[in-house]
């Protein structure tokens, strides 16, 4: 049986200010954890969360970062948000899909920030996935920067 790996990467990031990096999602097998990978840089101690939003950007829109453009965080299953524990310390099912910050803990504080994390409900297969969204950094609590739309590619054969 011949299984494929998929491996999902953020476009170029949009939006005013010098910050630079990537997060790049993977899964060695399809319904397995996601394994996401950040590498962020020139923070400057301003960015706090980071999300997965429900729409990717539209090209050539005024406000692209607008929740009209792009809608709120990606919560498939409703989850309610009051229940949810601060960022970073309750587990990953205690969080909507798309709450990387909450799952994993905020960007506050960080001027170069690399992390790994495994989470087994952010898929990128199936009727929850996460390709084809965008991904915010917010900074000062304003949405300065979302990337292009996560994109999906096969890597072969496992």
């Amino acid at each position: 049986m011949s299984l494929k790996a998929v491996t999902a990467k953020l476009s170029e990031w949009f939006g005013p200010g010098s910050s630079q990096g990537q997060v790049q999602f993977s899964q060695a097998v399809p319904q397995g954890p996601t394994t996401i990978n950040v590498s962020l840089t020139s923070l400057n101690s301003l960015a706090g969360g980071y999300h997965v939003h429900i729409l990717p950007l539209r090209a050539g829109s005024e406000d692209p970062c607008s929740n009209a453009n792009i809608l709120g965080h990606y919560n498939p299953l409703a989850w309610n948000v009051s229940n949810s524990p601060p960022p970073g310390d309750g587990t990953v099912d205690q969080y909507e899909i798309g709450d990387i910050s909450g799952k994993f803990g905020t960007l506050t504080g960080q001027d170069d920030f690399s992390r790994v994390y495994m989470d087994p409900n952010m898929p990128l297969t199936g009727p929850y996935s996460i390709v084809g969204r965008s991904v915010v950094k917010q900074f000062n609590k304003t949405k300065i920067k979302v990337d292009m739309a996560v994109k999906s590619q096969n890597t072969g054969s496992r």
